[in-house]
């Protein structure tokens, strides 16, 4: 009898593994599908929650004096005036630019002319001879100009691709905006946390978006854009493409624009061009490189409270793997990631107070 009565309970302990079995092969394959639908729009996802978290204050303060639908297309308005309408224009004239600096850089270094310029100059000629036997000044212009060059056919290509993502990210901000609680809601409810827990959580990786966006991209294109005025006040090639190039410095930890700017009043100082070489450098130094400090506790507010290599990692490595949308999804991820392991160290911390 005792035998008989333990197979039907085997027989039922297997049905209800093989249940679970296939339903988690189903649930993988559905994830795994529904990732192969959604990563051709991660860039326009990600750029819209960034727009989504950086707009949160306005946002908040238009539902206490308008219907949530009219709050939403306001912000959507003007984010269409302030950032898509003016980005879509600098990005045609960059890209004229970034030809023109193309061909700049093939011809700089294809020839000894600027090796010429700056060994007569008395001042910088006997240290750029020492300098360029040490380090082969020539080959490593060279190989800078082949990479920019490289980087320039796949941003011509998918020029056209960057606008329909830009109309995907719009959209996408409009359902953000207007239904943000039923997926923050949504999303919650899948996590397996408590509601203390969850909102420590989404709050830990909006205060890393608003250090991306505010901190980072937006301080990193203000002072691009002062690096592209005073290089067009000064006459140097190609303001546009060195502000942009300026700007994704800047923005990347422990870089800057200085690695611009300092090197182009060397080349002006070298040149001869005593008073602009010290036109600019007073405003690298005095302008440029004050806006980080200026502009980030205004806009950004507290820091991320991490170690700089980890931020590093964080832009850089976010940038290597996602391409634009890194800058945003890399300090996320390590936000999340930091977020899990305090409530782990938490949770931790109650079962050993609980033992003792």
């Amino acid at each position: 009898m005792q035998l008989s009565s333990a197979r039907p309970e085997t027989g039922q302990r297997y049905a209800a593994f093989s249940s679970a079995t296939l339903l988690a092969l189903l649930t993988a394959v559905a994830i795994y599908l529904c990732w192969r639908m959604a990563a051709p729009f991660v860039n326009a996802f990600t750029w819209a929650f960034a727009l989504t978290i950086a707009c949160a204050p306005l946002r908040r303060w238009l539902l206490a004096r308008m219907p949530p639908v009219a709050a939403t297309l306001l912000i959507m308005a003007l984010v269409v005036m302030v950032i898509a309408a003016p980005l879509m224009m600098m990005l045609t004239r960059l890209l004229q630019e970034s030809i023109r600096a193309q061909s700049l850089l093939r011809s700089s270094f294809g020839t000894d002319e600027w090796r010429n310029v700056i060994e007569s100059n008395r001042w910088a000629g006997s240290l750029w001879a020492w300098i360029d036997q040490q380090l082969d000044i020539g080959e490593i212009g060279r190989q800078a100009a082949a990479m920019i060059a490289s980087w320039i056919g796949p941003v011509v290509a998918r020029s056209a691709s960057a606008i329909s993502q830009t109309g995907i990210a719009l959209l996408v901000f409009f359902f953000f905006l207007r239904d943000q609680e039923t997926i923050l809601g949504g999303v919650a409810g899948m996590l397996p946390l408590s509601a203390a827990e969850t909102t420590a959580l989404f709050e830990r990786v909006s205060t890393a978006v608003r250090t991306a966006v505010y901190g980072r991209v937006f301080v990193g294109m203000v002072q691009g854009l002062l690096g592209g005025v005073i290089f067009a006040l000064l006459g140097l090639p190609a303001p546009v493409f060195w502000a942009a190039i300026m700007s994704l410095l800047s923005v990347l930890p422990m870089l800057g624009a200085f690695l611009v700017w300092v090197p182009a009043g060397f080349f002006l100082l070298a040149g001869g061009h005593w008073i602009r070489a010290l036109i600019l450098l007073i405003w690298g130094v005095g302008v440029i490189h004050t806006a980080d400090n200026f502009l980030y506790p205004i806009l950004a507010g507290p820091r991320m409270g991490l170690h700089p290599l980890v931020l590093f990692v964080a832009f850089v490595g976010g940038l290597l793997a996602f391409g634009p949308a890194g800058l945003i999804l890399g300090p996320c991820i390590v936000a999340f990631a930091a977020g899990l392991a305090e409530i782990w160290r938490r949770r931790m911390a109650v079962i050993s107070d609980g033992g003792n």
